[in-house]
């Protein structure tokens, strides 16, 4: 999936809102957000903890088979949106 700039994210979430599901972008409205929490400096995130990572694995899996979603239709913020490169690059699941 193509990373969108933060110049052109308004418009083209417009854009991409009006198109179904799966033709255009994750939306708020129809998504999960999964938040791994930590410290950054300078815009450089710290990585997740093996613990962290651990409880992505579990709760992905939970809901992958409570919701029959497959592995390819999740994503890094970063991938989808205008996020700090380094937010979210260590998750693992």
């Amino acid at each position: 999936m193509k990373k969108v700039s933060r110049m052109k994210s308004i418009p083209l979430s417009r854009h991409e809102y009006k198109k179904p599901w799966p033709e255009r972008f994750p939306h708020n409205t129809d998504s999960i957000g999964i938040e791994i929490v930590g410290t950054h400096k300078d815009g450089v995130y710290e990585a997740a903890s093996e613990k962290q990572n651990n409880s992505v694995k579990w709760l992905i899996n939970e809901l992958t088979e409570t919701f029959n979603v497959s592995l390819s239709e999740i994503y890094r913020h970063p991938e989808i949106s205008h996020k700090v490169d380094t937010e979210a690059s260590t998750a693992r699941w």
